[in-house]
């Protein structure tokens, strides 16, 4: 468990609770917003958090950290300035376009590439169906013969797909594997009743609604 990115991610408000509709049309009660991370600080720690768990997984076996629009494009940059500045490994950056310009630089992407054989890992915030992952493969397949040695997410929502697990489903239809710096349920596990900063996130009463959406849409109940 990494108790220290759990905090982070509470201290700076990224972990909310609630009540949300997802993209997916679930309804969660609670939700990760990657972008409260938005000060110089917080983007170099995330981005280190992010680095951190990259070199543990592949060592330095990559070239460019890709991030697609739009939350994966600050998220990019701040992990390759985490490799350079906390781990002294040069990583360039890359991110794709939403639209295609109609002036100057055409490209459908910013940075680095796509080329042929770069090897690229994907960054992004969460995976819950893995629907907005797959189109972002084909785009960069579409560009070039890139080799995707992996995707990396600060959170696994640890989701049922169509059948059985929505990570195990990604991974078997792209051939990609998936890296979370945490798990959900770690998160909430860490959480219950315990204080933050003399504030208690998760009591018996979220927790009991953690639970039961996971009875309906978790993984471990496929």
């Amino acid at each position: 468990m990494n108790r220290k990115f759990i905090e982070f991610l509470v201290k700076n408000d990224v972990l909310k609770f609630g009540d949300f509709t997802l993209k997916s049309g679930r309804k969660s009660p609670y939700f990760i917003n990657m972008g409260m991370l938005n000060s110089g600080k917080t983007s170099y720690e995330l981005g280190v958090f992010f680095a951190q768990k990259m070199k543990k997984e592949l060592g330095d076996d990559f070239d460019t950290v890709y991030g697609p629009a739009y939350k994966g494009i600050p998220l990019a940059v701040s992990v390759s300035i985490g490799m350079h500045k906390k781990l002294k490994m040069e990583k360039t950056w890359l991110f794709d376009r939403k639209e295609m310009k109609e002036h100057g630089d055409k490209s459908a992407f910013v940075g680095d590439g796509p080329r042929e054989l770069q090897k690229l890992v994907m960054v992004d915030d969460v995976m819950t169906t893995g629907g907005t992952k797959e189109e972002a493969i084909a785009k960069l397949k579409s560009a070039a013969n890139v080799q995707l040695k992996g995707i990396f997410i600060a959170v696994d929502r640890e989701e049922k797909g169509k059948e059985k697990n929505a990570i195990k489903e990604f991974e078997e239809l792209t051939g990609v594997k998936v890296y979370a710096i945490e798990k959900i349920s770690s998160v909430f596990k860490y959480l219950h009743n315990r204080e933050i900063n003399g504030k208690m996130h998760v009591d018996d009463a979220l927790f009991a609604s953690f639970r039961e959406y996971q009875k309906q849409y978790g993984a471990r109940y496929v």
